[in-house]
């Protein structure tokens, strides 16, 4: 059996269309089991704390305790809305929609400091445009990975810890610039941080190095351009160059 010329045109692209979604569910089942591991962790310590605070109260210092248990209680309210999604933030939705983006980067740097415990790293941003029209689920899993990166490395020795967000837009593309004062990555391991399961150690040692691959797919498979810069001991920058749709085109 032979192909035509467009038939084998028409093949790669259902591939790469393929490709994409499958970065996409990739990225979608490795957020929500964080997602579902986080949840459990922050009610059952939640519900241990108020259980505590109601086993050791007395008549003296009632007013104090029901004060920690409301604190605990709004605290986990606070916790709850966070996790809460726009509709359309799903891989089934591949409508290029109008993003908010400042609503989006707070929203998701909160996320990424609950999950890796980094409550004092400061958010930067430096936006050339408060929305862009882009994938919505998409969008999202490339900041989930990118600011998890730069939180999980960040350099404790270092006064302030801080993760800068830069955007340039052109009539061509959206340029993203996630910047950190994080480690930073050792000579020679930038050729490697986008290979699937790599992780230098000792310092980046922490589990498979599944999300930067995959994001660095899914960017690629939307016309898209993943690079990183780093030097050792000053921080991190990764670059996505993303292109612009119009509000009507699908990847499909």
């Amino acid at each position: 059996m032979s192909f035509s010329p467009t038939e084998s045109i028409s093949n790669t692209a259902n591939r790469y269309r393929l490709l994409a979604y499958v970065a996409d569910l990739e990225l979608e089942v490795d957020r929500l089991r964080k997602h579902s591991q986080f949840v459990q962790h922050e009610v059952r310590g939640t519900v241990k704390r108020i259980h505590e605070l109601c086993a050791a109260s007395g008549a003296n210092d009632a007013p104090q305790q029901l004060a920690e248990i409301d604190k605990s209680a709004k605290e986990l309210a606070a916790l709850l809305r966070d996790l809460q999604e726009p509709q359309g933030y799903h891989p089934a939705h591949d409508q290029v929609i109008a993003i908010a983006l400042r609503p989006l980067l707070d929203q998701v740097f909160r996320w990424q400091q609950r999950l890796v415990d980094a409550p004092k790293v400061a958010l930067r941003l430096e936006l050339g445009s408060e929305y862009v029209e882009w994938f919505p689920a998409r969008l999202r899993h490339i900041l989930d990975n990118l600011f998890s990166n730069s939180l999980k490395y960040r350099d404790a020795s270092k006064a302030e810890s801080w993760v800068q967000v830069g955007l340039q837009v052109s009539p061509e593309c959206y340029e993203f610039r996630v910047s950190d004062n994080g480690v930073g990555m050792p000579a020679g391991e930038h050729q490697h941080v986008f290979e699937l399961f790599y992780r230098a150690a000792p310092a980046r040692a922490a589990g498979l190095g599944v999300g930067l691959a995959v994001v660095k797919l899914l960017i690629e498979q939307c016309g898209g351009k993943l690079t990183v810069h780093s030097s050792e001991g000053e921080g991190t920058t990764f670059v996505a160059v993303l292109p612009r749709y119009d509000v009507d085109d699908f990847l499909t």
